[in-house]
């Protein structure tokens, strides 16, 4: 491990090619866990999020978002129920401010947000399973495991539940590369309020609840699914170049000189090719969209595993 406890691998690109593995596993020490507890978790959470809480029970798990008032993500993340007590998986990057964000708007309500840094939270990739990713939740409550297509997160609580896991060690940071080939997005510190929750997919995912009460952002949110068009969505790219950045603005000649995007996650499959998701203006793809960097990084854009609705006309 590096000094930031991140599992690393000597010369990761030519020993390990991610692209060709049948099955991996890692420590997933990017990601961290919050646990909420309380007689008045599950209204309060349920005030909080985009999704809804109400629907959790023991044998599923949610995407979710939050956002500011303009509805603004602040953190995406992964979300399950265990007994009376809910779970949220999310960048460790984002994790500390979004439960000091959360505190203050707890005031007299009965919650305890706890950041569960004991916790150990494992990353398995299959090389066979569908490309559904609805999460479905199994195991104990020392030893939790959410399935999401061919991606397994394992959640360690007690030593004795620790998983006996198949496959190659892989780089912490490498295995971004599934959650970007099931198009699943997280929110970090370097797209902290970038996006509208439509524009990272998260209604087309089950992450949006259009049915619940208010939460924050909760209005510009619904009026983007009922008054307007989303003009910008998530895509599965690929670029070569000396880097790819998380964060770095997306820019292309069609829509004029703005910034249209940004790189919401990137990841090394071979030296100077990167494979990630990136967040921009449909339209952007009438052209030659890029990513603005000096020489520019060219993208193209690969198969999703999910349908976006404002393509299917192409």
């Amino acid at each position: 491990m590096n000094a930031d406890g991140d599992v690393v691998l000597s010369n990761m690109e030519t020993k390990l090619p991610l692209l060709d593995m049948p099955s991996t596993h890692t420590i997933l020490t990017q990601y961290a866990l919050l646990k909420f507890d309380g007689a008045d978790v599950s209204a309060f959470l349920q005030s909080q999020f985009s999704s809804d809480i109400k629907t959790l029970d023991e044998t599923n798990a949610q995407w979710s978002s939050y956002s500011n008032a303009k509805g603004r993500m602040q953190a995406s993340f992964l979300l399950w129920r265990r007994g009376e007590s809910f779970f949220l998986m999310l960048r460790r990057d984002i994790a500390d401010g979004f439960r000091r964000r959360l505190a203050m708007f707890v005031m007299r309500s009965k919650v305890v947000i706890t950041v569960l840094e004991q916790a150990l939270l494992l990353g398995q990739y299959h090389a066979q399973g569908g490309a559904d990713v609805s999460p479905c939740q199994h195991g104990t409550a020392a030893g939790m495991r959410i399935d999401v297509g061919r991606i397994s997160i394992h959640c360690v609580l007690d030593d004795e539940a620790l998983p006996v896991l198949e496959g190659n060690l892989i780089a912490s940071q490498a295995f971004d590369l599934y959650f970007i080939d099931a198009a699943l997005p997280w929110i970090s510190a370097a797209c902290y309020e970038a996006f509208v929750p439509q524009m990272t997919n998260l209604d087309l995912i089950g992450g949006i609840s259009f049915r619940k009460g208010c939460y924050p952002g909760q209005e510009i949110v619904a009026r983007t699914q009922y008054l307007g068009k989303v003009k910008r969505r998530m895509f599965i790219v690929e670029a070569s170049g000396a880097e790819c950045p998380i964060g770095a603005d997306i820019r292309a000649d069609v829509t004029g000189e703005q910034a249209i995007g940004k790189v919401m996650l990137s990841v090394a499959i071979a030296p100077g090719q990167y494979r990630a998701l990136a967040v921009m203006q449909i339209a952007a793809w009438e052209g030659q969209p890029y990513v603005d960097l000096q020489p520019p990084l060219l993208l193209s854009r690969r198969d999703m595993p999910y349908l976006i609705p404002e393509l299917q006309s192409e």
